[in-house]
């Protein structure tokens, strides 16, 4: 079993026993409330059970080697690109060159994007991971405040807030990228600190009890961090998407010729041209890619339930 499996078997059965607890310690004076409690105590437990941090280090694993191969593309190939034009001059040569420069920009631009998903991603792991630290630490503060009955001021650090506020800010202080700017906003947006809750109970169905009021609460404040992942992941999405998709995938240039232009000529050296061959029409040397669909988003009936959820990429 994965150790997110053993995660979630752990805290559901962590909660069956508090439960379990409450059932034992519960009289008659007291149904009236405990069908509240029988209904929130499960729905806490099962958020605890929530997210996958060793999914979330497989895809920021991903994400580094794909900025690995940017960053050798954009020295390597691109560079090189810019390097063999030189004495090439005239129109299209500066047509060329534009496209590459802006390519360049774009090729820029995309490791800044992955720059701000690693970001949300290792927030995201933060998030969890605290949120996990702090069920635990609920758990047993609760068991302990149980067994001695009568406990007063038991303290819960939930330092869910800080979690992700520590991650952005390791990036912001060393200086965010543009691309970064608005998602590092997003995520501190609202400050941050840590947020105590108290056990204080005089009996042990009293202390037992508490842990509906606080766990609550500790799950309202991760709905809190959630939301600023879910608003940066947007403000992502929108930064790389609509008119800004031309940033990231700047027009391919337009080929300039003379009316005289042969074909044939066009190429290398018969050394150099080897097996590859020459072009024998002049309709289009280079071939417009042909648009692959989206995945299952990509939608091809009509009307409005029917509309491409990424209408920037064109039809399939």
């Amino acid at each position: 079993m994965s150790e997110n499996g053993e995660w979630r078997n752990h805290i559901r059965a962590q909660g069956d026993h508090i439960m379990a607890l409450i059932r034992e310690e519960c009289d008659s004076s007291l149904m009236d409330v405990f069908p509240y409690v029988e209904q929130d105590i499960p729905k806490i437990f099962s958020a605890f059970q929530c997210g996958d941090p060793d999914r979330a280090q497989t895809m920021i694993d991903s994400l580094e080697e794909a900025k690995w191969v940017l960053q050798k593309d954009l020295q390597l190939y691109l560079g090189g690109a810019l390097k063999d034009m030189d004495g090439w001059t005239g129109d299209a040569a500066e047509n060329f060159a534009d496209f590459l420069l802006n390519l360049q920009d774009a090729m820029s631009l995309l490791l800044s994007v992955v720059d701000s998903l690693l970001l949300i991603l290792r927030a995201y792991q933060a998030l969890v991971l605290a949120m996990r630290d702090d069920a635990v630490r609920l758990v047993d503060m609760t068991l302990k405040a149980y067994e001695e009955a009568g406990a007063d001021g038991w303290k819960i650090a939930l330092a869910v807030v800080g979690a992700i506020a520590g991650v952005v800010g390791a990036v912001a202080s060393g200086g965010a990228s543009l691309a970064l700017t608005p998602i590092v906003a997003s995520l501190i947006a609202g400050g941050a600190g840590v947020a105590n809750e108290v056990i204080d109970a005089d009996s042990e169905l009293g202390a037992l009890l508490s842990i509906n009021k606080n766990g609550l609460s500790a799950i309202g404040k991760i709905d809190v961090e959630r939301a600023k992942l879910e608003q940066a992941l947007r403000d992502l999405t929108e930064f790389v998407s609509g008119a800004k998709l031309i940033e990231v995938r700047p027009e391919r240039p337009v080929v300039i010729t003379a009316p005289s232009f042969d074909p044939r000529s066009f190429g290398m050296t018969d050394e150099a041209q080897g097996d590859h061959r020459r072009p024998t029409d002049r309709t289009d040397l280079v071939p417009e890619p042909k648009r692959e669909a989206d995945g299952p988003y990509d939608r091809t009936g009509s009307g409005p339930d029917w509309a491409d959820r990424y209408a920037e990429q064109g039809p399939a």
